[in-house]
This record gives C-alpha cells, sequence and structure tokens, in this order.
C-alpha cells in the first residue's frame, strides 16, 4: 500500500484541494449511473438493476454497468440480512475487473478498486477475514495510486477514508507498537470531504459517517449526518435506523419513539418484509416507550415479536433472534411484575 497519509493530512487540513473537481463519466453513461443510484438510495432494488442491464447492454465494454449491479446486489443483502448470490455476485466483478483493466483514464483505478472493495466485504461478511483484509488493502491502493495522479477525485476518499478508520478501530489493541497508526481521525476527515464533494459516493459516504459516528459513540454527530441523509432520502433505512439509534443513545427518548414508530412503519410496508429487523425495531421502540412512561401498547409489540418464535431463520440470523426473543420474555416479565406489585 502506498503511503500518502502526510499527503492527505497536508491537503485537508490547509484545505489546499485542486479547485477543479473530478471529472464524470461521459454524459449519458453519467446520467444513468446517477439515476442508478438514486434508485438503489430509495431502496428500488429491481429498478436500479434494470437500469444497470441497459448500461452494460449499451456500454459492454465499460465496467460500470457489471460493477453497479453487483452493488445493487450488496446493497440489496445488506439491507435485509440475506446471503448474497455469490457465483453471480464474483462473476460480475470479474466482468467489470476486466472491462476497468482496459480504461487509460484514472477511472481505471478507481473501479478496479471498487471492485476490490465489493469482494473484501463480501469476504469478510462470510468469515473470510484474511481474503477480505487482502483485497481491502488492493482497494485502497488503487484508490491511494488514483489520488496521488489527482488530489480532486473525491469519490475515492470514501474507500481511503472507510479504511483508514475501521482498519486504525480493529488494530486498536495494537497501539501501543511503533509502526501501527491510529488513522481514524483521518479517515474521517476524508469522508466528511467525500460527503461534500464526490459526484458518486455522497451518500454512501454519510451512510458511512453515521456508522463510524455510532461506533466512536459520537452520537451527536451520527444524528446529524442520518438527518442530512434523510433530507434527501427521507425513506431510506440506512439513515432511519440511524437516527432512532443515535436520538435512543443520547437518551432523548421523546424523540427517539417518533424515529422508531417511523422506522417501524418503512419496514412493515416493504416489499420483501423482514421480521429480524422488525423485532429489533419494535424493541427498541418499547424500551423507548418505558423510558418516557409510556405504557400503552408495549403487549401489541412485544407479543407481536413474541409470535415471530416460530419462524425458521437463516442460519445468521437465527442465534440473534432467539437472544431477541429471551430479552422480549425478560422485558415483558419485568413490566408485568413491577405492576403486580404496585397493585
Amino acid at each position: 500500500m502506498r503511503n500518502i497519509i502526510p499527503f492527505t493530512i497536508l491537503t485537508l487540513v490547509l484545505g489546499l484541494m485542486n479547485s477543479s473537481a473530478q471529472g464524470k463519466l461521459e454524459l449519458s453513461l453519467d446520467s444513468s449511473v446517477a439515476q442508478g443510484i438514486d434508485f438503489i438510495l430509495k431502496q428500488e432494488y429491481g429498478r436500479a438493476d434494470s437500469l444497470f442491464c441497459d448500461v452494460i447492454n449499451r456500454y459492454p465494454n465499460h465496467p460500470a454497468g457489471f460493477l453497479y449491479r453487483a452493488a445493487v446486489m450488496q446493497a440489496y443483502t445488506i439491507d435485509f440480512d440475506v446471503p448474497i448470490e455469490r457465483k453471480k455476485f464474483n462473476s460480475l466483478l470479474e466482468y467489470g475487473r476486466n472491462a476497468a483493466s482496459r480504461v487509460t483514464s484514472l477511472w481505471r483505478e478507481y473501479f478496479l478498486g471498487t471492485a476490490d472493495g465489493y469482494e473484501a466485504y463480501e469476504r469478510i461478511e462470510s468469515g473470510d477475514w484474511l481474503g477480505g483484509v487482502r483485497k481491502a488493502m488492493a482497494s485502497v491502493s488503487e484508490y491511494e495510486e488514483l489520488v496521488e495522479k489527482d488530489s480532486s477525485f473525491y469519490d475515492a476518499y470514501v474507500g481511503i477514508g472507510t479504511y483508514y478508520y475501521w482498519s486504525s478501530r480493529k488494530t486498536a489493541f495494537l497501539r501501543w507498537l511503533p509502526f501501527v497508526k491510529d488513522n481514524r481521525e483521518l479517515g474521517i476527515k476524508m469522508l466528511r470531504v467525500g460527503a461534500e464533494r464526490s459526484e458518486y459516493n455522497r451518500f454512501t459516504a454519510m451512510s458511512a459517517l453515521v456508522s463510524l459516528y455510532l461506533d466512536a459513540e459520537n452520537y451527536q454527530q451520527a444524528e446529524e449526518w442520518s438527518r442530512r441523509g434523510l433530507n434527501s432520502y427521507p425513506e431510506n433505512r440506512v439513515f432511519l435506523w440511524g437516527l432512532a439509534t443515535a436520538l435512543d443513545r443520547q437518551k432523548h427518548f421523546s424523540d427517539a419513539v417518533p424515529a422508531y414508530v417511523n422506522l417501524l412503519e418503512n419496514i412493515l410496508h416493504v416489499h420483501a418484509p423482514h421480521p429480524y429487523n422488525e423485532i429489533v425495531c419494535r424493541l427498541n421502540l418499547v424500551k423507548s416507550m418505558l423510558a418516557v412512561g409510556d405504557t400503552t401498547t408495549f403487549k401489541d409489540h412485544l407479543g407481536k415479536i413474541l409470535s415471530y418464535e416460530k419462524i425458521l431463520f437463516p442460519d445468521n440470523l437465527r442465534s440473534r433472534a432467539q437472544a431477541k426473543f429471551e430479552e422480549t420474555r425478560k422485558l415483558l416479565s419485568a413490566i408485568e411484575n413491577k405492576r403486580a406489585a404496585v397493585k
């Protein structure tokens, strides 16, 4: 991996970014990619996939259609906590890489880094940590090479910033070693630049900022970036979850209740229902309601949660769902015992 950390810190802190912004993709392709990303953020995955299939038909030698179809698959699996169709996903990445290797502009490094980034995430999710880390390092190396050539290519900042934060976060226990650097603040700065100035990854950067600010227990910033995302995409579940969680963890329960209610309504009306997300949302909603003394509908919510005990959850959710059922029964029992004691 290239070492551009001092260069990046200097440009970020002193604001010496190139005054010109990165170039866009050619006009008709730019329009299609922007529309497809808009569909993903609206969680209209079928429409997004159809659009990027059309991009492949019109631009069969360009990586964009293949890699953004892979992005649709990944967004869907993250949204609904379902396993990815790996053979199809890997095939799209392979076609995308082959097409990217023939690109002669700076987009070559961008799309190669993007393909490696998508693969890194899926490898880590499937338990292949070593393979995932290797692909993540390859991805950020491509992005760093790109930024060395053009510091105004802000879409690359999003991938670099995400890697800097989480790689530092996961190696915190090694921080006493002199060669292990803490790049979390630098990662945040790069993501903030990406959120403000990138062409195609603006909302990816915002969602990354929500996640890392929640991780860092900076709940006020997590709330702020969630609201910024919701200003443009009010139904996006990433930002709805971020807002409700940030309010909850700040103990702003009177605000967390309507935030969870809004999220729950979104989950219940989604085309592909997701019982586990509904369970977590209802349980958090009940706890926020109880915190403000509202006991009107807690039995309805907890009863609905327990009604899902007979569902066969997929392997990746089974133990987590069981833990939520146990937590629900304990909460219900505690509330009923408290009521009985008052009587």
